[in-house]
């Protein structure tokens, strides 16, 4: 990305052989800019999720290693596996390419606007909500679900928590903490073999929005904002949400994202169809009426 480019590059000693920027996650676009790259034999990437998720595509499609430097810590694509790319507006996790090495450059990542760095803390909130999602597709569908993996991502949130203080002021220990909760959430992930316990309805209703309206968000930011909705139609802690999201300083209102009334109102009406049209998994959006008068009950106090 070019402005990451423009604050890492004096810092380096070696000048790269080639260097791209990002400009599009659309698989067809990726294609095209991986066919002009020359050979290489290693692909660093520095900048933020869609960057990560930019070089962990180029390292899968050419087989070479990979290097990441985050520039910002607003999504946890750093430390995953997997690419999300889209495919037609839509979202696809595809391919398998972990980076070998993770470089951590505070100075850097401080260079960016708090906002971004502390919407990540919304990629380890939305275990709140997917752990709920997830034991309800094991009762209602009989899904795989362990019970030690469910407490574990439990208490990676409490860490969340317990480091909000941090994570707010986007100092070193609130970088170092938020790594490591990604990596702590991911491990968990990649053992049970599904990423249930962190992606369910928050996550659902954040795709659909990139969907519905063709906006760019701040992932973070978006999938908070689903969090704190799909809590309340949980009944499963709203008020603790807001609260703890209000104490991370992270944006979630609709105004504040780049959302309004009429687009969310349609997001959420038509979130039912876009997740069985989807075939997503079992959530909390499977069993509630999603109707004009509980929509309006749910987002009235945030417009």
């Amino acid at each position: 990305m070019e402005q990451p480019w423009k604050l890492a590059q004096p810092r380096l000693r070696f000048a790269p052989a080639h260097v791209t920027f990002v400009d599009s996650m659309e698989r067809t676009r990726l294609d095209e800019a991986e066919a002009k790259l020359p050979d290489f034999d290693v692909i660093v990437g520095i900048g933020g999720g869609s960057c990560m998720d930019f070089a962990k595509y180029l390292a899968w499609k050419r087989r070479s290693r990979l290097v990441l430097i985050p520039s910002i810590v607003s999504v946890d694509a750093c430390v995953t596996h997997l690419v999300a790319v889209r495919d037609g507006g839509r979202v696809r996790n595809i391919g398998h390419a972990r980076a070998d090495s993770l470089l951590i450059d505070f100075d850097l990542i401080s260079a960016a606007p708090s906002r971004l760095n502390r919407a990540g803390a919304a990629d380890i909130l939305s275990i709140h909500t997917a752990s709920f999602d997830w034991l309800l597709g094991h009762k209602k569908n009989g899904e795989a679900y362990d019970a030690r993996i469910a407490v574990e991502c439990h208490e990676v949130v409490a860490a969340l928590e317990k480091s909000a203080v941090d994570i707010r002021a986007v100092n070193g220990e609130g970088i170092r903490k938020l790594v490591e909760l990604f990596e702590a959430e991911n491990d968990l992930c990649v053992e049970l073999g599904n990423f249930r316990p962190e992606e369910g309805s928050e996550h659902f209703f954040a795709y659909n929005t990139e969907h519905l309206t063709g906006k760019h968000f701040i992932h973070g930011e978006l999938v908070a904002l689903g969090i704190l909705l799909m809590s309340r139609l949980q009944n499963n802690k709203p008020d603790w949400v807001s609260a703890l999201l209000t104490e991370l300083s992270v944006l979630y209102r609709p105004n504040e994202i780049g959302l309004d009334a009429g687009e969310l109102q349609e997001i959420l009406l038509t979130l039912s169809r876009y997740c069985r049209s989807e075939q997503l998994p079992h959530t909390i959006i499977d069993e509630a009426d999603l109707s004009p008068s509980t929509v309006n009950a749910l987002i009235s106090d945030l417009l």
